[in-house]
């Protein structure tokens, strides 16, 4: 770390978290990106609060798209306006936790994009960015932390499919969600996870149908501290399916209209990675407390079936899943 004197550039959303939690260890949902000019050399900034160099990117904003938060960060940072081209993966291994100069402890959530500069300016903005450059991958690689030289690595070897997190549990698991609540009555806060869409033999999905409110949806649910989306999705399944399975490939990511009100009156922007699985073992059967309802659909019934009020995304995941071809999918 540096060894200047530390102030904190965190604004918005995740001071107001740090003010009601302080500095425990949190989820934060990070976007990233990794922005190539045309000689294949790779966007770097000297950091404010770490002393090795980094990506653009920052965190996510009440209300805000991850493609969104990537754009905005890297415009705020390094001056570049950049289309985003593709989802690389989303990393949440616990090896990449952060220990901020503050004290502020952080599981990260980062969903990692390619993009390109496509206008602005490239300088730096002397608060949270001391310098921006390019850099040649291989000579920017051993100067990243562990976290940036995966996402650099997956980026070169998987052009195409998003990459998959390794199944990995940290035991013991800490629930994320009551940690945030005991602090924060009903207001609105950011929660990430993973949705499974686990087929039959004959193509069918399984719904699940939800004590809270009754509709079908995909299975899934939030993110534990000490687990990676992998282990998030398998997790999930077994507590409210009975099933075992295996995330085979990376649908897309989903942070636009997925604002979702519980009937207790809490308010939650959600987050999510959603993975094609395939079932390796158990026995089917609803849990009684979180699913009343298991069932086998097709695609087409499925995405039929009504949204949650404020949770679009999910009825989007339903007719993504229709499209392999258009995999993995920003939403």
């Amino acid at each position: 770390m540096t060894s200047q004197p530390f102030h904190s550039h965190a604004d918005g959303y995740v001071r107001w978290l740090r003010e009601q939690v302080g500095s425990q260890l949190i989820y934060l949902v990070y976007a990233a990106t990794l922005v190539f000019d045309d000689d294949g050399r790779i966007l770097i900034q000297r950091r404010y609060d770490f002393d090795w160099l980094g990506i653009p990117g920052g965190a996510l904003e009440l209300g805000e798209g991850l493609k969104a938060c990537a754009i905005r960060e890297t415009r705020e940072e390094t001056g570049l306006d950049i289309a985003i081209e593709r989802l690389v993966g989303v990393f949440s291994h616990p090896d990449y936790n952060l220990l901020y100069p503050n004290g502020h402890r952080v599981q990260q959530w980062t969903a990692c994009f390619v993009g390109r500069p496509v206008g602005g300016s490239l300088y730096a903005d002397g608060g949270e960015t001391l310098d921006v450059y390019w850099l040649p991958v291989a000579e920017a690689l051993p100067q990243f932390p562990p976290a940036y030289r995966a996402m650099v690595r997956a980026a070169l070897e998987s052009p195409d499919a998003a990459v998959l997190e390794p199944v990995y549990t940290q035991e013991p698991l800490r629930p994320h969600y009551p940690i945030l609540r005991e602090h924060i009555t009903h207001d609105r806060i950011i929660l990430p996870g993973a949705m499974a869409v686990i087929r039959d033999d004959t193509g069918r999905v399984l719904a699940a149908r939800r004590s809270d409110d009754h509709l079908l949806d995909i299975p899934g649910g939030f993110c534990d501290l000490g687990e990676t989306t992998t282990a998030t999705a398998i997790r999930e399944a077994r507590e409210e399916t009975g099933l075992e399975i295996e995330p085979v490939r990376v649908i897309g990511v989903y942070s636009e209209q997925m604002r979702y009100t519980y009937p207790n009156g809490d308010q939650v922007h959600g987050v999510g990675i959603a993975f094609e699985c395939r079932i390796t073992g158990g026995t089917i059967k609803a849990d009684g407390d979180e699913i009343t309802e298991l069932r086998f659909m097709t695609v087409e019934e499925l995405a039929a079936q009504p949204a949650p009020p404020g949770m679009r995304g999910m009825k989007q995941l339903w007719d993504d899943i229709q499209h392999p071809e258009a995999w993995p999918v920003i939403r």
